[in-house]
């Protein structure tokens, strides 16, 4: 098993994010495809890529077995919980579309169209009906979508949907409260074949929910932040420097966390026969830090690490770290 160790790998300058509001936003976890527990499928490889603007994943699936075998393959879009972040500075990358990710697959190169399947809770109760009834998004974020029904919704229909938890009490039904306060859950979905003894490719990316939060040398230092990311002494040396080019040294540096979750593929017979991960900071003066050993730089603003018969131990927190604040969100 690959043990973290502090890997903090240098450069400066702008690089190129969303957007963000003016404090902070969280990051919301993603990762690769999953299904039920299936040992009899290997995965020979798996190449991820990440930035801060779109991850990529390909994989090289092999069937074991004797015979085909045809399972369903998920990929699960983060929950979004609206109690929790309604006011936070979070942006999705296509905030009006149930596909909020963006997310593609292609099956040995060719497109492939999965389902969708979206459900909502409040708490553990499921409102998925209640809220199509009404014609809400499933996604308490899509803030347009939620205006407009929120327009055409009756008195008495709107003190229902208040009733079940689905939007705060107001002072009076002429002051409604919109903030919609369930949480959605959904994934892609499809059913692939694998014949014996052949292997296919597939590969799929999406645009990362990422955290972005304000970031000086005194955070920086603190023990669990850089346990968190890894970040070793270079890295806040580097840090520093980045604070004094700053036009205002005293001020905050812009942190970025772009978020993966790698132990899903567990599910696959284990372990993963290759595996890469490559990194791009986005620009060269940019700081990067991430848990892993045995990082190379590939490039200006790239760094890539390797393993073989790879058991994933850890899901990925990369922290990217740039000059001056940058522009403030919409939210």
């Amino acid at each position: 098993m690959i043990r973290p160790v502090a890997a903090a790998l240098l450069a400066a300058g702008l690089l190129s994010i969303q957007a963000r509001a003016n404090d902070s936003a969280a990051e919301l976890d993603a990762g690769g495809l999953v299904l039920r527990r299936e040992p009899g499928i290997a995965l020979a490889s798996e190449d991820l890529s990440i930035a801060s603007d779109r991850i990529g994943v390909s994989y090289l699936f092999r069937n074991q077995g004797q015979e085909p075998r045809t399972v369903r393959i998920a990929f699960p879009l983060p929950p979004i919980d609206g109690r929790e972040l309604s006011f936070s500075a979070l942006a999705l990358p296509q905030p009006e579309s149930p596909n909020f990710v963006g997310f593609t697959v292609t099956v040995d190169g060719k497109p492939l169209a999965p389902e969708l399947e979206e459900r909502a809770f409040v708490g553990e109760r499921e409102v998925t009906d209640l809220l199509r009834r009404h014609d809400l998004p499933l996604n308490p974020l899509r803030f347009d979508a939620i205006k407009a029904a929120e327009k055409r919704i009756g008195t008495a229909a709107w003190a229902e949907l208040v009733k079940a938890g689905l939007f705060p009490e107001s002072e009076g039904m002429t002051d409604r409260m919109t903030e919609g306060l369930w949480r959605s859950e959904a994934k892609f979905h499809w059913l692939q074949t694998f014949p014996p003894g052949q292997d296919i490719r597939i590969a799929h990316s999406y645009a990362p929910v990422n955290g972005f939060h304000f970031l000086d040398l005194k955070d920086a230092s603190r023990e669990g932040y850089r346990a968190t990311y890894c970040l070793d002494e270079a890295g806040l040396t580097a840090i520093r420097r980045l604070q004094a080019k700053a036009a205002d040294p005293s001020g905050y540096l812009r942190a970025t966390v772009v978020p993966y979750i790698v132990t899903t593929a567990r599910n696959w017979a284990a372990p993963i026969g290759r595996f890469t991960l490559t990194v791009d900071k986005g620009s060269p003066e940019a700081v990067v830090s991430f848990c892993r050993t045995g990082i190379r730089k590939t490039g200006p603003t790239t760094f890539r690490w390797e393993a073989r018969d790879y058991v994933p131990d850890q899901d990925l927190r990369v922290l990217i770290v740039q000059p001056g604040s940058g522009p403030a969100g919409t939210r």
